[in-house]
């Protein structure tokens, strides 16, 4: 009597194990190939999808020679996954140097994009080192030399700009006889551009400018005094005196003091008749001028004297007229 064969349902064959682990390994693989997935097109990494596409590939051509010869299959499969591993390889090679080219690329009108915007705000140092790196680190030497021409071209329009504004400025100053800020303002900008051949000249124009307007001063003080403008002369003396040296004052201190004398006179007549006159008011502004530009002369002590008794008068002048 024969033996019953055993149940496959509760026995699975070998080959449904097989199966099973093959398919476990295919759901890893997929798993593995995402993750490769994601680091390639986030960080430019594929060997993790390589080694996914290899874990995918290995099971899933295993699963699809089922029912085979094993071995003659598995020796297959190697030699089919060496393959494929090798393609991905090339693949992946060819999109390296892909990608460096168009990084290249990029990079080159990264280079431009950054010269022109350093030229529109005028940082033309900032402009040179980006020409010097396009010329040296990615062998744009012509390219880089045109830029280098543009550079350079408006570096010297802007100074040229820079200089006739200042230079501007400073005649404006002298023509208001503002010496000394027109000196120092001529000093700024010769540290600043040290070889301009029209700033070089400044200090002449400010001595000369300087010189002429001295000289006009004494010919017009000369002239005031002869036909006996002493309110003028007086005036000019005090500008003049700025200008002259002591040697040089020295040879006007006759002509000046007869000026100061014929106003010292001239004050005080007008302050005699303005008080005669009852004119408080004239009488006081005339009396303050003659202490303010006559301090220490005895005419300025006696003023000094009268002054409240002229003020007092003067209110009382219009109090009177406020009543009437």
């Amino acid at each position: 009597m024969s033996q019953p064969t055993p149940s496959t349902k509760n026995n699975p064959p070998k080959d449904q194990w097989k199966s099973m682990l093959l398919g476990l390994l295919l759901i890893a693989g997929l798993a593995l190939l995402v993750f490769g997935v994601y680091l390639a097109v986030n960080q430019q990494e594929y060997i993790v999808m390589a080694l996914g596409l290899l874990c995918v590939s290995v099971p899933a051509s295993a699963l699809a020679v089922a029912g085979r010869d094993q071995d003659a299959s598995v020796v297959g499969i190697l030699r089919d996954q060496a393959e494929l591993l090798h393609q991905i390889n090339e693949h992946v090679l060819v999109s390296d140097q892909a990608k460096q080219i168009a990084f290249r690329q990029k990079d080159r009108e990264a280079l431009r994009e950054a010269i022109v915007e350093d030229l529109r705000t005028e940082d033309y140092e900032g402009a040179m080192v980006l020409v010097n790196e396009m010329a040296e680190t990615f062998g744009y030497r012509e390219e880089a030399e045109v830029y280098r021409t543009k550079i350079l071209e408006a570096q010297a329009h802007n100074r040229e700009v820079q200089i006739s504004s200042a230079v501007e400025k400073i005649n404006m100053l002298i023509d208001k006889y503002q010496w000394d800020l027109a000196s120092a303002e001529t000093q700024r900008l010769a540290r600043i551009h040290p070889d301009s051949f029209e700033v070089q000249e400044l200090p002449g124009r400010i001595k000369d400018a300087r010189a002429e307007h001295k000289r006009e001063l004494e010919i017009e003080f000369s002239q005031a005094a002869e036909r006996d403008d002493v309110d003028r002369a007086v005036e000019l003396l005090k500008e003049l005196d700025m200008y002259l040296s002591p040697a040089e004052a020295e040879a006007y201190t006759e002509m000046a003091r007869g000026v100061i004398g014929k106003q010292k006179g001239n004050l005080g007549v007008k302050f005699k008749i303005s008080v005669q006159d009852r004119d408080w008011i004239e009488a006081i502004k005339t009396g303050e001028q003659i202490i303010k530009e006559f301090p220490n002369s005895m005419f300025a002590t006696e003023v000094r004297g009268m002054l409240d008794t002229l003020r007092q008068r003067a209110a009382g002048q219009r109090a009177a007229m406020v009543e009437k």
